[in-house]
């Protein structure tokens, strides 16, 4: 019972950290004056990239998915543009790569943990009125082990991480370039808040 209730109350504590960034980023910019498309030059993503399909390892691979947001939030809650956004990935990406490995050992797995910074290709993808186009993106990725499996991604500046795409699985190349990754497709989404919250009821 004691131990549920700790989890909770760090599920709870989370979520409070979480709203508090979502809603500065809102009330510092004003959310009528978020355009509909911002450049690429404007973003940073997070991709988290599992070692393989096995249950295990998807399960793994949001821990630290969520470790690795909930370590940043404070930090990019100060960031007013993507240079201070991206200075601070840089400044703690020895902490954040610890933070990840200490996730995967605390799950009993021993797959190893990279986080680089640099250039990658995402496929077209819209977030409610933002219209992201396919192309090459400044991110953050995290690989975990040989990173062959299924992997999420979102947009980590702007704060849209704490969106939830139920439609996360990255497209290849091969993909992003066919007539199925280019037609308009109707993405769902969930608060992000709302599941860490169902989690700690569990």
């Amino acid at each position: 019972m004691i131990v549920k209730y700790n989890k909770l109350w760090g599920r709870s504590l989370l979520i409070v950290l979480l709203v508090a960034v979502g809603w500065g980023f809102l009330l510092y910019y004003g959310q009528e004056n978020l355009p509909v498309s911002l450049g690429k030059e404007n973003l940073i993503r997070l991709h988290v990239l599992a070692n393989s399909d096995s249950e295990s390892d998807q399960q793994l691979k949001l821990k630290v998915r969520d470790a690795v947001i909930a370590y940043l939030a404070p930090y990019l809650e100060t960031a007013i543009d993507k240079e201070m956004a991206k200075q601070v990935v840089l400044e703690h990406q020895n902490e954040l790569t610890a933070v990840a490995e200490k996730v995967v050992a605390m799950n009993g797995s021993h797959e190893s943990v990279e986080i680089e910074l640099g250039m990658f290709d995402f496929p077209i993808k819209s977030y409610g009125n933002l219209v992201l186009p396919a192309g090459k993106y400044e991110a953050v990725r995290v690989l975990i082990g040989k990173a062959e499996g299924k992997n999420w991604w979102c947009v980590l500046f702007p704060p849209l991480c704490f969106i939830d795409i139920t439609n996360a699985t990255a497209l290849t190349p091969k993909e992003v370039n066919s007539d199925a990754a280019q037609k308009d497709e109707k993405v769902e989404f969930r608060w992000k808040l709302a599941e860490l919250w169902k989690d700690g009821l569990k």
